[in-house]
């Protein structure tokens, strides 16, 4: 069979001919940021396909679609294969184009439109905060007027935690006026409106292959969110104990979630939960798709599986590994975010016990901007334990380790 790849993310680890097998031609149709500058790297990364497709302007771009539809009047693909959450309903699109299997733009909507899948989750009795849609100020105040504040306004096909707003009172909707001024054309804004919770935020990982849940393991942020990015703040998370009481009712939720949308017979899944104040649980969205951060590292730290590699073999009809019933061990990982300024100090290596990997995303000297996203980071760190418990406290050891050994000398200093 041949396969058309969708890639814009780093190629390193990502060796789709090797995932979907020898016998299928594969190819590559990837953002050029995604492609290493080092020519044995690149060369490397570029091994197995039977062509390559290089684009220098991915994101959001049509001409990408038309260059996949010239591609496939040569190769006349079977099957198209995307990993990113930009590339879902691209991807649909394609498929449609092509007449071939695979998840087709209705599911793609209901996965990637928030206010789709609140309407479907909705009428499946999962239980929901307060939504509406905002097209426009009278939509939003009309929201404000009804749940009160705080009030969440979010991007229907976004990711990421980009371009999330929490208002608070009225100087943050004219705030928020100033940055979508799409709320005053007369086709609207493609928005959602939230009632804000308090909440712990709890994701939900897992695989569905032919029609069977092969693994579906919550995880929990803890005292983090995925705003605190936009006060310089650490994300971390890490997965629940087998024994965590929590774990039954959050995956029957999940199962709850995915029995009402329509979720492709095998796919990737990452949904996010959140436990209120009065300790009840209430969904919030789910997307077709890995998850970000470092999800992916703990999964296989916790499980032994690559899960994206799972993800991709399946499509080819290769026999999924054997997925343990619950992780062989506990692990977590947290994100150190940039703020604004200058590196002048940041370490190489990481001494906090039970830290089982660290990286450092930028190199002394770099000039940093604000974190825009929920998983930009200038250092990470996965860590393991026995319990929870032990992967936190290595998590809190290892932020509080790197507060002290990073330097950025702010933006003011930096101009003098």
């Amino acid at each position: 069979m041949r396969y058309l790849v969708l890639n814009r993310t780093p190629l390193t680890g990502r060796r789709f001919p090797d995932w979907l097998g020898a016998d299928h031609e594969v190819v590559l149709l990837t953002d050029a940021a995604a492609v290493s500058s080092d020519p044995q790297v690149r060369s490397a990364q570029l091994a197995g396909y039977a062509h390559v497709d290089i684009v220098d302007d991915f994101h959001f771009n049509p001409l990408v679609e038309n260059q996949a539809l010239t591609l496939h009047q040569k190769w006349k693909f079977d099957r198209v294969v995307a990993l990113s959450e930009f590339d879902i309903m691209r991807a649909a699109r394609l498929r449609q184009l092509f007449g071939v299997p695979g998840q087709d733009v209705a599911s793609a909507t209901a996965f990637r439109d928030k206010l789709t899948m609140k309407r479907i989750l909705e009428r499946a009795g999962v239980p929901l905060a307060p939504y509406a849609p905002v097209a426009n100020l009278a939509d939003l105040l009309g929201f404000i007027d009804r749940q009160g504040y705080p009030v969440v306004v979010k991007p229907r096909w976004g990711g990421g935690s980009i371009d999330v707003h929490v208002l608070n009172d009225q100087q943050d909707v004219e705030d928020l006026l100033t940055t979508h001024r799409d709320l005053g054309t007369d086709d609207g804004a493609q928005l959602l409106a939230e009632k804000y919770i308090e909440h712990e935020l709890i994701h939900v990982d897992g695989i569905v292959v032919a029609g069977e849940t092969l693994l579906m393991w919550p995880s929990t942020h803890g005292s983090t969110t995925c705003m605190d990015f936009k006060h310089g703040k650490v994300l971390q998370s890490s997965l629940l104990d087998p024994a965590d009481p929590l774990l039954a009712p959050v995956r029957n939720l999940t199962r709850q979630a995915l029995a009402a949308l329509p979720t492709p017979d095998t796919s990737m899944f990452h949904a996010e939960v959140f436990l209120d104040a009065d300790r009840q649980l209430v969904f919030n969205e789910i997307a077709s798709r890995m998850g970000g951060g470092l999800i992916e590292g703990v999964l296989q730290l916790g499980f032994g599986i690559t899960l994206p590699e799972v993800y991709v073999g399946a499509l080819s009809g290769n026999k999924p590994p054997q997925i343990p019933a619950e992780p062989v061990q506990i692990a977590g990982w947290s994100l150190f975010p940039p703020t604004a300024g200058t590196v002048t100090e940041i370490p190489a290596d990481c001494p906090v016990p039970g830290v089982t990997r660290y990286r450092r995303h930028v190199e002394p000297g770099t000039a940093l901007t604000a974190a825009r996203t929920s998983v930009d980071k200038i250092g990470s760190v996965l860590a393991t334990g026995d319990t929870r418990s032990e992967v936190e406290t290595a998590l809190e050891e290892a932020l509080s380790w790197f507060e002290r050994s990073t330097v950025i000398r702010p933006e003011a200093e930096g101009g003098e």
